[in-house]
């Protein structure tokens, strides 16, 4: 591995990219992204219906559930970095085929394994896979877009997002409480069971969209594949613009900045290819990404894949009386009198809700970064998030909590992308992939640590449980204010001190109007 700075072949490629434009080769990449991110969505956290619906059958308690619920999340831990290595190494959209082939086939499987054990290990499995698009997906997508468009692309990318988590509860509503069983032999096959097949059906449609796409244009230049480079940026010239380009480029003309595979190399050197994210000068936006990542995870995933068993641990009888944690105990003392296994999933309502305000906030957010800065967003949603926190536990109108509860889930889960396109604007390319892996592995940690203290501790004390969550969210907005700014984000990106002191000039400059002749000035001056 070389270190390269940023020079003229570096400003010819952008050149490149710039004259392509915006079109059906960038909503294509969208199309493919955002399910590829629904089927990352709807196998982790389809858990959350999957877990409750299947304890009779599998014989499962609250420890086993909780185990259950992590079990996808601590595969996607286990094995996002290796995902990573190979993403930077050899190529995203071969990583993304690979990766969500093998997690939907593994996935389906898991639907007929007849024990917990079995089952458990296979859900493992599922999150060994599901790793790659969970990161991948995002860096794919972003490579076919320019600077300007990269952040707003990401949004609408992480809407389906909110797609899966309407998708969901609504086949949840269509399937889970029929009565129809087929006996297989070796287990009786429920609803429940078909309905872990419905949730493979996005990986599917990503795979397929998928297979007419090319590499990343982005990541070709920069692991030495430059003619390649040339003709994906040429098919995106003629996708969106219906004629050839008629720019005469070399490969020798093109370059890539920042840190280049230049040779085969171990596997130790590969895994130590993330080492320049832990020095200078990346290492205190990329510490703080991963520190607010991981509070995003820890609120939005570790609360919200138990949203829709704590939404239905409630007696609607007198229901305006209690608060959230009240009727919980109510509800814990009613089935603890009854006999026998009871499956407790009866409304999926607030889920549906849910769902649709993760789409209202991705759509708010995508308008707000057209004149705020992103960094702006992420600490005043986090600084609500906290207000929100505390007050839920203690509101005893059930309107107001299922409101409160449901903005509290889908401002983290909103702001996941966000920082992820943080992340991408300050890295270079080769350094891209296992920085937002980093960032999600991190993310994905503090999720598992809130679904095992919703699991444990929610029972014993509930106020205490949602205050601790509300307090995290503030520590979390602190951090934030150490996140790069969209001008920082510029200047991380070059190692040579040519293009900071570019930038600065850039910065200096109150005269232009318009974010793109910012961008114009400082790729092209």
């Amino acid at each position: 591995m070389v270190i390269t700075g940023y020079d003229e072949g570096f400003e010819n490629y952008m050149d490149m990219m710039n004259e392509t434009g915006f079109g059906f080769a960038q909503v294509w990449p969208l199309l493919t992204s955002g399910f590829l991110v629904m089927a990352v969505t709807v196998e982790l956290m389809g858990m959350s219906i999957i877990a409750p619906a299947s304890q009779c059958d599998l014989k499962t308690n609250q420890i086993q559930m909780t185990a259950l619920n992590c079990s996808a999340f601590m595969g996607v831990v286990v094995s996002l970095y290796f995902w990573a290595v190979l993403a930077d190494s050899y190529g995203r959209r071969w990583v993304l085929l690979v990766s969500t082939s093998l997690s939907t086939c593994v996935s389906l499987t898991s639907a007929l394994m007849p024990t917990f054990p079995l089952f458990i290990a296979m859900r493992f499995c599922v999150g060994l896979f599901i790793a790659g698009p969970s990161f991948a997906a995002i860096t794919y997508l972003a490579e076919f877009c320019t600077f300007y468009h990269r952040r707003i692309t990401i949004i609408y990318m992480a809407m389906f997002q909110g797609i899966a988590m309407v998708y969901c509860p609504v086949m949840a509503t269509l399937f889970i409480h029929q009565k129809w069983t087929y006996d297989l032999g070796f287990i009786v096959y429920k609803p429940w069971r078909f309905l872990m097949l419905l949730n493979s059906l996005p990986g599917l449609v990503g795979i397929f969209l998928l297979i007419g796409l090319p590499e990343s244009p982005e990541i070709l230049l920069c692991t030495q594949r430059k003619q390649k480079c040339i003709n994906v940026v040429k098919w995106i010239y003629r996708v969106n613009k219906r004629k050839e380009m008629d720019w005469l480029v070399e490969p020798e003309d093109l370059s890539c900045p920042g840190y280049r595979i230049v040779d085969k190399q171990t596997c130790v050197e590969l895994m130590n290819q993330g080492r320049p994210l832990f020095k200078k000068p990346y290492v205190v936006p990329f510490l703080s990404s991963c520190v607010v990542m991981s509070g995003l995870f820890f609120l939005g995933n570790g609360l919200g894949i138990w949203f829709t068993d704590l939404r239905n641990r409630r007696i609607d009888e007198d229901l305006e009386s209690y608060t959230i944690c009240a009727n919980m105990r109510r509800f814990k003392e009613f089935y603890s009198e009854l006999d026998g296994c009871q499956v407790t999933l009866k409304s999926f309502r607030d889920s549906m809700f849910l769902g649709a305000t993760y789409l209202i906030m991705f759509n708010g957010v995508a308008l707000l970064l057209r004149n705020v800065s992103p960094k702006i967003i992420v600490v005043a949603l986090q600084i609500l998030c906290f207000l929100l926190g505390g007050v839920l536990p203690w509101i005893a109108h059930e309107t107001a909590t299922s409101v409160i509860f449901i903005i509290f889930l889908a401002i983290p889960n909103c702001l996941i992308a966000l920082v992820s396109g943080i992340v991408i604007e300050f890295t270079s390319a080769d350094l891209r992939g296992k920085a937002v892996c980093l960032c999600i592995l991190i993310g994905r940690s503090g999720m598992i640590t809130g679904t095992f203290l919703v699991g444990y501790a929610m029972d014993a004390n509930c106020e205490l449980t949602y205050t601790l969550f509300g307090l995290y969210a503030l520590g979390c907005s602190v951090v934030s204010v150490l996140l790069p700014g969209k001008w920082k984000c510029f200047r991380l990106i070059a190692d040579q001190p040519e293009l900071r002191a570019r930038s600065m000039s850039v910065l200096r400059t109150r005269s232009m109007a318009r974010p793109t002749q910012i961008y114009d000035t400082l790729i092209k001056k």
